[in-house]
């Protein structure tokens, strides 16, 4: 005598998914406040300041650059057009010039004084931002003052564009600047 089942199992693709649902909902509800990603719910925007100084060049009512010192928005969204890159050996110096253009200055090495028009001085440290907007009259200068040549990455903007500088407060009073 033969048996032959009269019902036969199998597993459907189905019943896996089902059976599985719930470890994916624990897997899920366990990773989410750990930084699941794109599931993660977005932070609200806030104005961050804290962290990266930065100094504006601008050319105030009396045709002077003037600095302004603050810091960056780190939520801001900046247009851009154009990044290159410099490389200045140390020591190096550079008379009076304008900014060519309307740009962001980050120093990635060296160290550098900077001197206004307006007879105002501040050092550019690696890691510091400079917001160059100093477009008309003589503009500033500066000198490398230490061993090492200065690598930057230059981010030009369009004229006029929104920028992330955030000032200090009570630092726009200097020679007419536009904030």
């Amino acid at each position: 005598m033969q048996l032959t089942p009269s019902h036969t199992t199998k597993v459907s693709p189905r019943s896996t998914r089902r059976r599985s649902a719930p470890w994916a909902l624990l897997v899920a509800t366990v990773m989410l406040p750990l930084g699941g990603g794109a599931f993660a719910a977005a932070a609200p925007a806030a104005v961050s300041t804290q962290g990266i100084k930065a100094f504006r060049l601008c050319t105030g009512a009396d045709n002077l650059t003037h600095v302004v010192r603050g810091t960056l928005d780190q939520t801001a969204m900046v247009d851009t057009h154009a990044l290159h890159f410099s490389e200045t050996p140390a020591h190096s110096t550079y008379n009076w010039h304008p900014a060519p253009e309307e740009q962001y200055v980050i120093t990635l090495s060296g160290t550098l004084e900077f001197s206004t028009t307006g007879g105002e001085n501040f050092v550019l440290h690696p890691g510091e931002v400079l917001l160059a907007q100093d477009t008309t009259g003589p503009g500033h200068r500066w000198k490398l003052i230490d061993d090492q040549p200065w690598r930057r990455a230059y981010i030009l903007t369009p004229p006029g564009a929104a920028k992330a500088f955030v000032p200090e407060q009570g630092s726009y009073d200097k020679g007419g600047c536009q904030a």
